[in-house]
């Protein structure tokens, strides 16, 4: 039996799944072992969790050997490990947002086969990999802009804050940027990484990410703005998993929309960019240069956006010393309310409902 196939069908039942490509077979075979593949096969998706001895019968395994396998993914962060009135309970977690990107995370060690592994998942991203990231309507993630940009005529809601969100998220980690930290084609700063709530709490946990105030948040998104990188958050209303600052060179999310052709259709905010009438623009075109998804060109001795791309981030509005550009509001569109709400839009718009409760009674079985 091809026990990472069985895993990997398993892996695509969850909202961003993982569709067979020659990179995504590829990936699974450098990070899970034959053994590793056949126990992991056998965990449960979220919200089961199973003891190691019950994976085992499942798996067709001994208790001891599956236990050691069990612990092992768990410390590679390959599948997640909790303490459950004092028993040790697994469950699987999503290849992305997930298991790629915590093989990244402070203080890992990126040894030959993380390195191949990561130049495998950018390239997975121009293939089926990147439609079922961002090729639906509903997206795990969404742009939220930085608000000093925000024409201050505009209403900005609770949702559309980065502070207010963090805020109404909990406790608050950081840790090393996955995708830049993988890829490294550029200088942008790497701990940039913001993880809220119980996310947190479980990641500092695993000494992959460190604790951090509201205020030094912040501070991550303000150093974050001016190194022109674009805030993306958990596609909810607050209280929210994790909010990436992200580069166009490096980052998944950029990456995949752009890959895909139509940016705004996916991540984008309820803002688009415009310019300021009478702003005096000297056309110094360094907006155009920022823009994260070349939304932004010159037409007439002026500058143009092209709205069917502009994700509204504001990354060009803060470059902007002339003051020239602005963002307006576009639409009042709300995210989804819970995690639970996101994950039903999701698996809903992929087909994968049936398939997924099917899966569960499958593992209760």
């Amino acid at each position: 039996m091809d026990y990472h196939e069985k895993l990997r069908k398993k892996l695509d039942l969850f909202p961003i799944g993982l569709p067979r490509t020659e990179e995504t077979t590829r990936i699974l075979r450098l990070l899970f072992s034959e053994e590793d593949a056949r126990v992991a096969a056998n965990v449960p998706m979220p919200p089961l969790m199973f003891t190691a001895d019950r994976i085992a019968r499942k798996a067709g395994m001994d208790k001891r050997g599956a236990a050691e396998r069990l612990t092992g993914m768990a410390s590679r962060n390959l599948i997640v490990e909790i303490s459950v009135l004092g028993s040790k309970m697994y469950t699987l977690m999503p290849a992305v947002p997930g298991f790629f990107e915590m093989q990244f995370m402070t203080g890992q060690e990126i040894d030959e086969n993380r390195r191949e592994a990561g130049k495998l998942w950018h390239a997975a991203l121009n293939g089926p990999f990147g439609k079922e990231n961002y090729g639906y309507s509903t997206s795990g993630v969404r742009v939220v802009p930085v608000k000093k940009t925000i024409d201050a005529t505009q209403t900005v809601f609770n949702f559309e804050e980065l502070g207010k969100i963090v805020r109404a998220s909990g406790n608050v980690a950081v840790t090393d940027c996955a995708c830049r930290k993988s890829v490294g084609k550029c200088d942008a700063p790497l701990e940039t990484c913001v993880i809220l709530g119980l996310n947190a709490d479980y990641l500092v946990g695993k000494g992959i990410a460190r604790r951090v105030t509201h205020r030094e948040a912040m501070k991550v998104f303000e150093i974050s703005a001016d190194a022109g990188l674009v805030a993306t958050a958990t596609n909810t209303q607050p209280p929210v998993q994790i909010i990436c600052n992200c580069c166009r060179c490096c980052c998944a999310s950029l990456q995949g929309v752009v890959a895909q052709n139509k940016p705004a259709a996916s991540i984008r905010s309820n803002f688009r960019s415009t310019p300021v009438e009478g702003a005096g623009c000297k056309l110094c075109k360094i907006c155009v240069k920022a823009c994260p998804v070349e939304a932004l060109y010159v037409a007439d001795e002026r500058i143009a956006v092209k709205h069917e791309r502009c994700i509204g981030c504001g990354v060009c509005v803060h470059k902007c010393n002339q003051k020239a550009l602005t963002l307006i509001r576009k639409t009042e569109t709300r995210p989804p309310q819970t995690s639970l709400h996101l994950l039903a839009k999701m698996y809903g718009e992929r087909g994968k409902t049936g398939k997924v409760i099917r899966n569960i009674v499958k593992d209760i079985l």
